[in-house]
């Protein structure tokens, strides 16, 4: 039975022996590992562990980037002595990573490479007592490697006695919020919270033995952490992709039926496909964005729209199935969540044979509450779909609209935010309701739609209350917008900070005679801003007076998170924006000559 994380293996080499339970991508080849060695290895993990002293109640820290088969074994040899994995991610800062590691008291940390480790260098040389390991790319004394080597598999000690100590009640891992605004604050997650969300999970997926799963997302993410552990529950074979700029070829490679997205990737692809309509004849051109159009069309039951028919065919024969086949040609199901998927992006997926489907979920519901079935019926594209299985979700207070604060109640539900019992009560009810801070509603009576988050909310000087997310998800449905932020909290109309997609700018340049150069200095020309004002005037037109972007400013470097301006999730950090654009900001409102 599993009610442990690291029961899951085990009880896929009981039911469905598999011989590439994971492949892993590491020094330009794919390395494969049969459910049997998995566990040999994470078992030869653990004896290392306890080599170097840890103990059942230990917090370790772990600093990943992408999956790997290596961080797999280390997460699950953590879990079986009993000890907490304290997944931190790469993007964190410095003082992010010291506050952690201060406030777990954590025994030791493991980084994926010598680079990250400068990065946090100094702060892990202010912690001597924290034993420092490298996944790749380190001496032997301070590697991975060197410290499987140092302490083999040793005959004293029980490494069975100490799995069976493990309790499905007891913390499997503490997972700390990105910390935009204010402290991070640790979610305390128990291996029934995680178990229980793979086994409502499971049957809405369309996983089996036999099929392949990529996973390229940061492993330190639950999202991705979840969607790999559903994987194992089905007895998938999971690809796990080191170097993320091989994921085009890999998907080619692997041909997976299945991997986890946030919508930026998907948007990225889409990118590529106009830019690649650039370079073709007028006669070309038009056919693809045709075909395009047809495929944003889709409806997975058009009835007896048999024109629509013929004309998906062409539009498959045209542009789809390449797009397919760039995918790896098996992909079946995408699963897409941290941010919001375009219903438009997500017909196009169906119109290629692809069930692109969004959910919702938090770290401190152990990934997923919500989400979009693959059945016909059971999906509805612009919401997060239907609460997973012994999972609630009611309206708090709804208004007129039938919105209000999303609020949560489940075995999924954490335990709490470690030693913080005070924000634990703000959030976390006696009656065992989590308030997200999430507002939404539900649609077609059933389905879960996110409209904002409760604190982004914001009234205007003329009183008239505006939802950020929602316009700026309006906006993003145009092709010219990468990324926007909304701005207008007590001011006298709405304005935005826009990075544009340069590549179709350049484009729209090439064919109307402008000079380009650079986006430095683009995003200041004036034919370019004309065209921009163009664009939001034309989506500017579907809103009401009080919602209309009357002002914009375009910058020239996109927001990473790196740059600290996106949440590993890919959410805006709009605090950290509104500073770095203060001055940008000011000119918006001291006139309006755009």
């Amino acid at each position: 039975m599993i009610s442990r994380t690291f029961d899951l293996l085990p009880s896929q080499l009981e039911r469905f022996p598999n011989e590439k339970a994971i492949v892993s991508r590491r020094s330009g080849r794919w390395l494969t590992y049969s459910c049997a060695a998995c566990l040999a290895e994470i078992d030869r993990y653990s004896w290392a562990l306890m080599g170097l002293g840890v103990q059942r109640g230990d917090r370790v820290l772990i600093v990943p980037h992408l999956a790997s088969a290596e961080w797999i074994f280390l997460d699950f040899a953590i879990q079986q002595l009993g000890a907490i994995v304290v997944p931190v991610h790469f993007t964190s800062s410095p003082q992010q990573l010291e506050y952690i590691i201060n406030h777990t008291e954590a025994k030791c940390c493991f980084v994926a490479h010598e680079e990250l480790g400068e990065k946090f260098g100094e702060v892990l040389n202010e912690h001597p007592d924290v034993a420092v390991f490298f996944i790749e790319g380190a001496d032997q004394s301070k590697s991975l490697d060197g410290l499987l080597k140092q302490h083999s598999v040793s005959t004293d000690g029980d490494l069975q006695m100490l799995k069976d100590q493990v309790k499905e009640d007891d913390l499997s891992a503490i997972i700390y919020t990105s910390g935009t605004t204010g402290i991070p604050k640790g979610v305390m997650l128990s291996h029934r919270n995680i178990v229980s969300n793979v086994r409502a999970t499971v049957p809405l997926l369309p996983v089996e033995p036999g099929k392949t799963a990529l996973s390229f997302l940061p492993f330190s993410h639950i999202f991705e952490r979840m969607a790999l552990l559903t994987y194992m529950a089905a007895g998938l074979s999971i690809h796990t992709l080191v170097e993320r700029p091989y994921l085009s070829q890999a998907l080619l490679e692997v041909r997976p039926n299945i991997f986890t997205a946030v919508p930026r990737i998907l948007e990225k692809m889409y990118d590529q496909v106009l830019a690649i309509q650039a370079d073709r004849s007028s006669l070309k051109k038009g056919l693809a964005n045709w075909a395009l159009k047809v495929g944003m069309s889709f409806q997975e039951r058009p009835g007896f729209r048999l024109v629509y028919w013929w004309k998906l065919q062409l539009a498959k024969i045209l542009v789809l199935n390449r797009l397919k086949r760039n995918l790896g040609g098996k992909v079946d199901a995408i699963i897409v969540g941290a941010a919001y998927l375009q219903p438009g992006l997500g017909r196009l997926m169906g119109a290629m044979g692809v069930k692109a489907r969004e959910g919702y979920g938090m770290t401190e519901t152990a990934a997923a509450a919500a989400i979009n079935r693959f059945q016909p019926g059971l999906y509805a594209f612009g919401t997060v779909g239907l609460p997973v299985s012994g999972v609630q979700i009611k309206i708090d207070e709804p208004d007129e609209e039938g919105e209000g604060e999303i609020l949560i109640k489940g075995p999924n539900v954490m335990q709490g935010y470690y030693k913080q019992a005070e924000e634990t009560a703000k959030v976390l009810g006696e009656d065992g309701w989590l308030r997200t801070g999430d507002v939404g509603k539900f649609v077609k009576k059933r389905f879960l739609q996110i409209t904002d988050r409760k604190k982004d909310i914001f009234k205007t000087s003329s009183g008239k209350y505006v939802s950020p997310l929602v316009l700026e998800n309006h906006f993003k449905q145009s092709p010219f917008i990468e990324q926007i932020m909304v701005i207008g909290f007590q001011k006298p109309y709405v304005t935005a900070l826009i990075y544009p997609n340069f590549e179709l700018l350049e484009q729209w340049s090439q064919e109307n005679k402008v000079h380009w150069t650079s986006p430095q200095y683009m995003a200041i020309n004036i034919k370019i801003r004309q065209r921009m004002r163009e664009e939001l005037d034309t989506y500017n037109a579907e809103l009401p007076n009080y919602q209309i972007i009357r002002a914009f400013h375009l910058f020239h470097e996109e927001w990473t998170m790196e740059s600290g301006l996106l949440t590993y999730t890919m959410k805006l950090v709009r605090p950290k924006i509104l500073a770095a654009y203060q001055k940008e900001i000011g000119q918006l409102y001291e006139d309006q000559v755009i």
